[in-house]
């Protein structure tokens, strides 16, 4: 399916046509519509490249922040949830750093989630670790804004999760 989209792409064919020109072979509308929405053509502009390195390396920093944060203040409460929590946050780190690279719709929209829930944990333990928190949350939030907007440049027809709709409930590709 991803080859008939990139080829009806270099056609010239327009989104629309490309989505009512395959929604007759394909089994699922929403999935379809998902890859079409999600297919980038052309190569990104140069800012949107510059951001998604600026995103990459956040992500990173965001994660060694994090690692420390549970060496420092998780594991001498309860060393095995500690270190639990340090593996769990390494193999996720792969996993969304992998997602940024690729610029994947998921990778942005999976992290611009985790940025959410890690900025809410920093704000509960604020009472407790004011300084650390503050700077956690300004980690994620920096890391959720720049995110999301990378994946609104590159996707444009995406809403947050799924693919935009106008009020008569159409996919928007245009």
């Amino acid at each position: 399916m991803d080859y008939q989209i990139k080829e009806l792409m270099k056609q010239g064919l327009s989104r629309n046509e490309i989505f009512e020109q395959l929604r007759k072979q394909s089994g699922n509308q929403m999935r379809l519509a998902n890859k079409i929405a999600t297919f980038e053509p052309g190569s990104s502009s140069r800012r949107t490249v510059l951001l998604n390195r600026v995103l990459l390396a956040l992500c990173l920093l965001q994660a060694c922040f994090g690692i420390w944060v549970i060496y420092s203040n998780v594991v001498p409460m309860d060393e095995e949830f500690g270190w639990q929590g340090i593996v769990a946050t390494f193999i996720f780190t792969i996993f969304y750093f992998f997602g940024l690279f690729r610029r994947s719709f998921t990778g942005y929209a999976s992290f611009i989630l985790l940025c959410i829930t890690v900025a809410a944990g920093y704000v509960y333990f604020f009472n407790y670790f004011p300084i650390v928190s503050i700077l956690g949350v300004l980690l994620a939030i920096s890391g959720g804004v720049l995110a999301y907007s990378v994946k609104v440049r590159l996707f444009p027809h995406m809403g947050f999760m799924d693919v935009k709709k106008d009020k008569n409930g159409m996919y928007i590709f245009e």
